[in-house]
């Protein structure tokens, strides 16, 4: 109880940081507690006090973010001199992140959050308490753009890194700040690290290195997706897991020593202590250490460890480190996933084998958390988990004895790395068996959060409820509850299930996808087309991998009616290829003459695989949805020159009752000026400029036969200075209201077909 309402204290303080009236209202609440019976008064006293202290306890941690001595209030801006201690994360030493906790910016005293480095772009090498003076321009970390997109602003700031330093000049050397413990133990880390690569082939190096150190930095993605989609993703982050199969093999060896039972406890302790900083102290990892000390101790001062109890006590001790953990997934993971043991494996356990149980307790409390974060649910990972731990136990505690006994001479590490790898081979070959079973693993789209809610306090109250000896009740009394309980739940998740199909409206997203062009438009209730997929050459820029593929996915959408690519510039395109590999597609539609290119060749050969029809589009063609009509306005049909690849690009008029919006890709001013003299109905409530708003597009003259009462720019950051200002200037002569992807984020648009709504995501 206590952890749960210091839990419920730092949500309060999550969503209403720094909020007054919520500080008030809670102490205004305080007199209340004077009308609670008086043997119960003093426990409500204490749960009040504690959600006050989890809100007050979260609010202290964002008045540090927004002080006046936060480094955060010097982003984007600069460059400035910066003088710092470099820190080094002990979770991952083989990233490309170092870190610096700023001293001094531009002569001002800073003492809160720390600056994200990328050791790549570096001159000189760094290491943990080194004193540098270097000159950086600073950036607040990226926030969420798009719905279902991810805010790396968010996640950094968890951690309590404030912004991310970009390099300008050299780099001065001050000094050295000692920290003694730390530094030793990274040295420790680095040659452990080194020991693997020498003694062990790649990849199996990588996934020693995740499975024992927890640096998943390299991890082959083929090793992360298979684990993921066979249930079994647990195995590859450190866990609790893990720190009991090396408790397991300290106990043996110190047992082996004929020690007292209080220095062997104390050796042990030290050593478990050791490998929770070697690790990085996550959350898993202090609650696994925490969890074992208490085991390992209660014996010796004749007391009975209680699982629950323990529980709450490592929870509080994590969220006193870090309260930002309870939002992440990982903290909610460890502990949901042990609580659903302690709570469900004994009932099943009733019923069925030990292991299985466990395994389908761990799977019940996975379930709702993993369909809501990863769109997934693997019930094949019961099956996996079975085989699966004890196989990686044994690699665990094979792998760190010959870690410990590599210390001593390299010898022993390389000839237990020989067994090893072959275990290693025949985890790689089960877990690709696994993720071939059919409906092993199924896509899911993302539950409402009340959803996700009600089922994880239905599976921890069930327990309480079917346990006789816990609620004393008659057999019809429990019934009734128990089905009163079931139908509640039902209702309010069969309620979220319906609501979305008396959605009527149209929807349209313009993705925020940086310098490119992505659309999703969306006719209810299940007909999808998408127009352009994003993406920019030369960087790992796949929007249809980052973003509009996670989008779908959590709003369930696995079939496209239509992919419509404009033209075959990267940032229009690269996506597409992504989309239609990993969802089914009935039509795409490319513009007719249009330049073949490695793109293009792509697309044709993935959608032949996957016998997907291709359509070249011309003017005058048109695509009918239901009520919505799609007119082709560009390429013209038949010219006797090659256009360019840009006023080739397909333009479509979207019309849906008395709704209009004009599409032009990159359709530049010698194409708009033969839209004019085609005389077509040009006439848009809302204008997607072309060319990402360049100067060489969206004349005068074509804006104002068009004369929408909206224009949207889908822009990022470039070096050719789009939107252009005088495109901006055009705009805003004619009384248009622009919309901007790089500054509003996504950019939705809502209408019946009579009137509209259109709103930034960002906004």
């Amino acid at each position: 109880m206590v952890a749960l309402s210091l839990a419920l204290g730092i949500t309060l303080g999550y969503y209403f940081p720094l909020s007054v009236p919520v500080f008030i209202f809670l102490l205004l609440l305080l007199p209340a507690i004077l009308l609670v019976p008086r043997e119960f008064r003093g426990r409500v006293l204490f749960v009040f006090l504690m959600i006050l202290a989890g809100f007050c306890w979260l609010s202290w941690q964002e008045a540090k973010y927004q002080s006046d001595l936060s480094i955060a209030r010097w982003n984007d801006r600069g460059p400035y001199p910066v003088t710092g201690e470099v820190v080094e994360d002990l979770s991952s030493i083989t990233g490309n992140n170092i870190y610096l906790k700023p001293l001094l910016i531009d002569q001002s005293r800073v003492k809160y959050g720390l600056i994200q480095l990328d050791k790549r772009y570096l001159p000189v090498a760094l290491k943990n308490g080194d004193l540098i003076r270097l000159r950086l321009f600073l950036k607040k970390p990226s926030v969420q753009l798009n719905p279902g997109g991810f805010s790396n602003y968010k996640y950094l700031k968890k951690k309590g890194i404030f912004s991310q330093g970009y390099l300008v000049g050299e780099i001065e050397k001050l000094g050295q700040i000692n920290h003694l413990f730390k530094d030793s133990v990274i040295n420790l880390k680095k040659r452990l690290l080194k020991l693997l690569d020498a003694t062990i082939v790649r990849p199996y190096n990588e996934i020693l290195k995740a499975l024992i150190l927890g640096e998943r930095d390299h991890l082959p993605e083929e090793w992360e997706s298979g684990f993921t989609r066979a249930g079994a993703n647990h195995l590859l982050a450190i866990s609790g897991l893990h720190v009991g199969f090396i408790l397991l093999i300290f106990l043996a060896f110190f047992n082996s020593l004929d020690l007292s039972p209080g220095l062997r406890n104390f050796s042990i302790s030290l050593l478990l202590i050791l490998y929770m900083v070697l690790t990085g102290l996550r959350a898993s990892i202090l609650r696994a250490g925490i969890l074992s000390l208490s085991f390992l101790w209660a014996p010796y001062f004749k007391r009975e460890g209680d699982l629950l109890n323990l529980l709450g006590l490592t929870s509080i001790i994590n969220l006193l480190i870090n309260p930002y953990d309870l939002f992440t997934v990982g903290f909610q993971l460890t502990y949901l996933v042990l609580l659903m043991i302690v709570l469900w494996g004994r009932i099943l356990s009733n019923y069925l084998h030990p292991l299985l149980a466990v395994s389908i307790a761990a799977q019940l409390a996975s379930i709702p958390l993993t369909a809501y974060y990863f769109n997934l649910i693997t019930p094949v990972g019961i099956l996996t988990n079975i085989w699966a731990i004890p196989l990686v136990g044994l690699i665990v505690s094979g792998a760190m004895v010959g870690l410990v006994l590599g210390l001593i001479n390299p010898i022993f590490s390389w000839l237990l790395n020989k067994f090893i790898y072959y275990l290693l081979v025949v985890l790689r070959l089960g877990i690709r068996f696994m993720v071939r079973i059919p409906l092993g693993y199924l896509e899911v789209p993302s539950p409402y959060p009340v959803t996700v809610f009600i089922i994880i306090g239905f599976l921890i109250f069930l327990p309480f409820i079917l346990k006789k000896r816990i609620v004393p009740l008659n057999i019809s009394k429990r019934e009734r509850r128990l089905n009163l309980m079931v139908i509640i739940a039902l209702l309010i998740i069969l309620v979220h299930l319906i609501i979305p199909l008396f959605q009527k409206d149209l929807e349209i997203i313009f993705f925020a996808v940086g310098q490119g062009d992505a659309i999703l438009i969306h006719l209810p209730p299940d007909k999808y087309i998408i127009v352009d997929g994003g993406g920019m050459a030369g960087q790992d820029s796949n929007k249809g991998e980052q973003v509009i593929l996670p989008y779908l996915k959590k709003q369930g959408i696995k079939k496209l009616d239509l992919i419509f690519v404009t033209h075959f510039d990267t940032d229009h395109v690269l996506g597409i290829t992504s989309l239609v590999e990993k969802r089914m597609v009935d039509l795409v539609v490319f513009p007719a003459n249009f330049q073949r290119n490695q793109l293009a060749e792509e697309i044709i050969k993935t959608a032949g695989r996957k016998d997907i029809p291709i359509r070249m589009a011309a003017e005058g063609d048109t695509f009918k949805i239901g009520e919505l009509f799609l007119q082709v306005l560009n390429p013209p049909r038949n010219l006797p020159y090659q256009l360019s690849r840009n006023d080739n690009s397909l333009v479509l008029k979207l019309v849906y009752r008395r709704f209009t919006l004009l599409l032009t890709g990159d359709l530049e001013k010698e194409g708009e000026y033969r839209l004019l003299r085609a005389n077509y109905n040009l006439r848009s409530q809302i204008l997607k400029f072309g060319h990402h708003g360049s100067g060489s597009s969206s004349t005068y003259s074509f804006l104002k036969k068009v004369l929408p009462e909206e224009g949207i720019v889908s822009v990022g950051r470039n070096n050719f200075g789009h939107p252009s200002p005088s495109v901006l200037q055009r705009a805003s002569s004619l009384g248009i209201r622009i919309w901007r992807t790089d500054r509003q984020g996504a950019i939705m648009i809502k209408t019946d077909g009579y009137s509209y709504r259109i709103k930034g995501f960002k906004d």
